[in-house]
């Protein structure tokens, strides 16, 4: 009687040990990889400054006679930068030049009118006509990491039968860093004292050629320079200093003659 009272619960007992959750070993969490390190490819390099890059802008127009005969050809071309909007300074210099542009391409306009009468009273004589042509070019002459300076040549046929067409040379130079325009005073530390030098190595250089002192200080327009390799370039238009025929004059000081009062810097040496 004893043995069968236990084998049902022996029994029980082993379904409840069979139905019991077996005990799980708790798995360890993964560690963290560690953080990749980019390699030399990978490495953000920093933005690189922009480059200056010069280009043109260019002015160009036919003007036409009522008959659509072209009275007058104009082709101004000034300095432009590719990449102006990239500093405030370059787009500064780049506005320069265009209103500069525009401004010339006004006057044509009105110029275009006595074109379109010279025209008119040359097919009245049955005398020839020749059209009347303005044209603009520019050129470097200087540029370091602060300044830059720029010559620009002008040319004129504008009116029927003269003598001689009309050559002239103008000058910019620009401070890089703003974009301002660089006066003759302000390439001197003492702008006086920078020009009465500029008169007295005008003076020996002129000397030989017969200019006097008197003349090339008259003549002188503080506006005719600009800055070369060799030295501070100043200029003097056709028939100011020197009759038409002996041209464009130019006198360039070197830089060694200069160097105690310049304020603009770097310059060659």
């Amino acid at each position: 009687m004893r043995v069968k009272t236990l084998l049902p619960a022996a029994v029980l007992a082993l379904a409840l040990a069979a139905c019991a959750p077996a005990e799980t070993q708790a798995t360890p969490s993964p560690s963290p990889s560690p953080a990749p390190v980019p390699t030399e490819s990978q490495v953000p390099e920093e933005t690189a400054a922009p480059e200056l890059v010069w280009t043109d802008q260019d002015f160009v127009k036919d003007f036409t006679a009522d008959d659509g005969t072209v009275v007058m050809s104009v082709e101004y071309v000034f300095p432009g930068i590719e990449n102006a909007g990239k500093v405030a300074a370059w787009q500064k210099i780049q506005d320069y030049y265009a209103v500069e542009g525009a401004a010339y391409l006004g006057d044509a306009v009105e110029l275009s009118g006595y074109a379109a009468g010279d025209y008119e009273v040359a097919q009245a004589m049955g005398e020839d006509f020749l059209p009347y042509g303005e044209s603009m070019r520019w050129r470097i002459a200087l540029q370091t990491e602060a300044l830059v300076s720029i010559v620009r040549s002008y040319y004129a046929n504008s009116v029927t039968g003269a003598a001689h067409p009309a050559n002239f040379q103008f000058s910019e130079t620009f401070d890089l860093a703003t974009g301002d325009k660089l006066s003759l005073g302000d390439c001197f530390t003492d702008p006086d004292a920078g020009r009465a030098r500029v008169l007295d190595l005008l003076a020996q250089k002129g000397a030989g050629a017969g200019y006097s002192r008197e003349a090339l200080e008259a003549e002188l327009n503080d506006a005719y320079f600009y800055l070369s390799d060799e030295g501070l370039v100043i200029y003097y238009q056709p028939d100011t200093l020197a009759p038409y025929a002996a041209g464009l004059l130019e006198f360039t000081l070197p830089y060694a003659d200069l160097q105690d009062l310049l304020a603009v810097s770097p310059i060659p040496s």
